[in-house]
């Protein structure tokens, strides 16, 4: 199951990194956010819209980047996954 509310204390380290990586992101007319994080098994569902397909980095390179940045920074992140704009 997906807590939004539950290991806050994992979920604020989450929210910590996406807030330092917002500028980067922001180059490439891009915003991303934390819709959740599974515990048990360490993957995090992250929200990104805006990202621009003429910029330089891929949406599959920018879920990449941010993934190696959740993992060195908050270590139970093992598996980051994008789900579709619309998507809850």
């Amino acid at each position: 199951m997906f807590m939004k509310d539950g290991d806050h204390d994992v979920d604020g380290r989450i929210r910590e990194t996406l807030v330092d990586l917002r500028p980067l992101l922001h180059i490439d007319e891009a915003t991303v956010e934390l819709v959740s994080f599974e515990e048990q098994t360490g993957t995090a569902l992250l929200r990104v819209e805006g990202d621009c397909p003429d910029c330089e980095m891929s949406a599959a390179n920018m879920i990449e980047g941010i993934a190696a940045h959740l993992r060195a920074r908050v270590p139970e992140v093992k598996d980051v996954r994008r789900i579709e704009p619309n998507d809850r």
